[in-house]
């Protein structure tokens, strides 16, 4: 981005939907910095692989900056606030301990992958840019998906509760940056 340009808010359809990618891996950023920190007490044999996919997020949120910045637009403006609520949602999973982080994984990357499917579609079409951008991201959320499925125990309370509180306030977060 050159020095001094003036960022523009998002106009199209595609702008917006990497936009809201943008502060959605931040989002995911900050879950996997708030559950590493608590699992360094809690469970230390969860701690690589949370550092393994807070490192798989940020690349992520990295790829959609250079699409923003390349193009002008500037960040979400509650792409900070994603990342607060972020990690507050990764320090408090974090403390129910790996029922809870593997619910929070699986039900976030299940949206994502939904998301992000639609979007494809979409942006394969339309912006042939910004559909390289998710295209670059679907391996690994997938694979963040399969495993959290894979390590996930529905048959406790908390687990099931996890699951569709996360799942509700990650598609809510998405509505509220597409509006």
């Amino acid at each position: 981005m050159t020095a001094g340009r003036k960022l523009r808010p998002a106009q199209t359809t595609a702008e917006k939907m990497i936009k809201v990618d943008h502060t959605g891996e931040n989002g995911a950023v900050n879950i996997y910095r708030g559950q590493k920190l608590i699992s360094y007490l809690r469970s230390p044999r969860l701690v690589e692989q949370l550092d393994e996919f807070q490192k798989h997020e940020q690349s992520h949120r990295q790829i959609f900056k250079s699409f923003l910045d390349q193009s002008g637009i500037r960040q979400c403006m509650s792409y900070h606030l994603a990342g607060l609520g972020g990690f507050a949602l990764g320090v408090t999973t974090g403390l129910l301990g790996k029922s809870a982080i593997m619910a929070t994984t699986y039900a976030v990357e299940n949206v994502v992958l939904q998301h992000l499917e639609h979007q494809s579609d979409f942006l394969k079409i339309d912006h042939p840019e910004a559909h390289n951008c998710v295209q670059k991201i679907i391996k690994d959320e997938q694979d963040h998906h399969d495993h959290a499925f894979d390590n996930l125990d529905m048959t406790k309370f908390t687990s099931k509760l996890v699951e569709k509180t996360v799942r509700f306030c990650t598609e809510a977060v998405i509505r509220f940056g597409m509006r």
